[in-house]
């Protein structure tokens, strides 16, 4: 494949990556009785096992291989996609839903950021402008929802902004290497996290299946589809793209449990969707080289 067709494919795989994020809020509503952290950790036990089985595949059968060649940065890269799964939840439970949606939405900023001091990727003028289109989005979304209170929450969801950032910066830094085991070790420290908050360990078969279909669907493929977009695109346009899990979150619940979407959830949502158009359609490989300076 050449250059400009692996960069398309990058942007693809991002954007596919934010469709399956976007389960979330519909597997939380489907949910019966189980705690968000009892939902955690049998969601990350399906993450690793899945990715386990996706590693195995891939390395012919010789999963501790290939975890080995990813060595400390696939273990680095593990810390903070965990961290960012156990901050949504914290965020989520300590603050308002617009809260939370509008600091996420500054994920791309955050990987810009990181991606500029320790990749020194330049980031576009097509990217920022891009970004700041989706920001205001966002705020169409959760006009009027905005709050002061909560402050712990908005720390948890910066939290998870942050740490969101440093995985695709990360995953990016490995780019050379096979870091899909990245993936694994998160579902590895987030079981393990999540395990000590867990008021036993008993769940109905509904929220048992859910809570593992999350792990392999959301979590599972969606962490995949990003360490695959690492290879050939900038880590800030991997966030920003994969953004398309806040515009498909509603519509799933929508579908899904009859919550129809305000008209400016669907407004802000039609913002958003404009703006990944806008990157993905405009932008081509050479602004894909500059932006990582390859």
């Amino acid at each position: 494949m050449s250059t400009t067709s692996k960069y398309k494919l990058g942007v693809l795989q991002a954007i596919v990556a934010g469709f399956f994020l976007s389960s979330a809020g519909i597997g939380m509503r489907l949910i019966e009785s189980a705690t968000p952290l009892q939902v955690t950790f049998y969601r990350a036990l399906g993450l690793a096992v899945f990715t386990f089985l996706v590693v195995t595949f891939r390395s012919r059968g010789k999963p501790w291989r290939l975890i080995r060649e990813a060595g400390w940065t696939g273990v680095l890269a593990g810390l903070p996609f965990a961290a960012a799964s156990l901050c949504i939840i914290f965020a989520f439970a300590s603050t308002t839903v617009a809260n939370v949606m509008f600091i996420v939405s500054l994920a791309p900023f955050f990987a810009a950021l990181i991606g500029w001091v320790v990749l020194r990727e330049h980031v576009s003028a097509r990217t920022w402008i891009a970004i700041s289109i989706a920001v205001v989005g966002v705020l169409i979304m959760v006009q009027g929802g905005l709050s002061a209170e909560g402050w712990t929450g908005v720390a948890w969801a910066f939290g998870m902004a942050i740490s969101y950032g440093l995985f695709t910066v990360i995953v990016r830094f490995g780019k050379n290497r096979d870091m899909l085991p990245a993936v694994f070790w998160s579902g590895v420290f987030l079981a393990a996290a999540s395990s000590f908050g867990v008021a036993g360990f008993s769940l109905t078969p509904n929220d048992l299946t859910i809570s593992f279909a999350l792990g392999v669907f959301q979590v599972g493929l969606g962490g995949l589809l990003i360490v695959a977009a690492s290879r050939h695109v900038p880590a800030a346009q991997i966030v920003f793209l994969a953004m398309l899990e806040v515009v498909l979150s509603p519509v799933w619940v929508w579908l899904g449990v009859g919550e129809v979407p305000s008209g400016q959830s669907l407004l802000g949502g039609a913002v958003i969707l404009f703006a990944i158009g806008f990157l993905a359609l405009s932008g081509n490989r050479t602004s894909g080289a500059a932006s990582s300076g390859s």
